[in-house]
This record gives C-alpha cells, structure tokens and sequence, in this order.
C-alpha cells in the first residue's frame, strides 16, 4: 500500500470511529508526513558519483530494451496466466541487467525516482549519455 493510500486509510478510519480515533489518526498522519519529509531530504542528498551514473546508464538502457522485448511479447498473448508469467520474467530480466551493470536495484531505483525530480541530476546523466553516444 502507497504511503498516499495509507494516509488516505488513516483519513477515512478516522472520519467512522469518533473523536478519540480522530485525534489518534490525525497524530499518525503528521507523524507519515515527518517520516515521508525525512525519507526525501535523506534521498535527495545523496550523491552519486560519475561511476555510479554511468553504470545507471547501461542499466537504463538495458531495462528499456527488456522492456521492448517483453511488451511485444505480452501483446502476443492472450492468456491472462501467461501474460503474468511474462511480466514475473521481464522483471527478473531487468533485475539481471540492472545487477549485470553494476549497480542494486534499490540504487537504480532511486535514481530513477531522483532523475524524474532533480534537473540537476538529469542533465549530469544527459551528459554521460551524450558521452556514451560520441564514443
């Protein structure tokens, strides 16, 4: 469950069982909201050095042919079954690439999560991309 959902659970149970759940619930979601803060700011300063970036790289563009491969293949079929089992092992694969290249998933995740946020970042990765390219 997202932490959105979770916020919005505590919400809703707070709004059916009175004021005493009231209170307890509003308490909880200030405390969700300080936690979810801290995660950020923790994430946002982290830095990645060049090595790390350029690793994130390979392994982008390894999950994205992944990806490609397995959206043509999922679109082939029409078993609901198989359909999970295709996705159970394109996710397998990106983890194998993202692991091949260097890098944990949590650490590729993230900066995939960062990229999207820090423009600064973006363009630090743009760059190695550019560089890939020229070589």
């Amino acid at each position: 469950m997202t932490r959105l959902a979770k916020l919005i659970a505590l919400t809703t149970l707070s709004l059916t069982t009175g004021a005493v759940s009231s209170v307890y619930a509003a308490q909880k979601v200030q405390d969700n909201e300080k936690a979810i803060n801290q995660i950020q700011t923790s994430v946002e300063q982290q830095q990645f050095d060049d090595s790390t970036l350029e690793k994130f790289t390979v392994a982008m563009y390894a999950v994205q042919d992944v990806a490609k491969e397995f959206e043509v293949k999922l679109q082939q079929e029409q078993s609901t079954e198989k359909q999970q089992q295709l996705q159970t092992n394109a996710r397998e694969a990106m983890v194998d690439e993202i692991k091949q290249a260097g890098l944990e998933v949590k650490t590729y995740t993230t900066i995939a999560q960062l990229v999207r946020q820090d423009e600064a970042l973006r363009q630090r990765i743009m760059n190695i991309v550019n560089d890939q390219d020229n070589s």
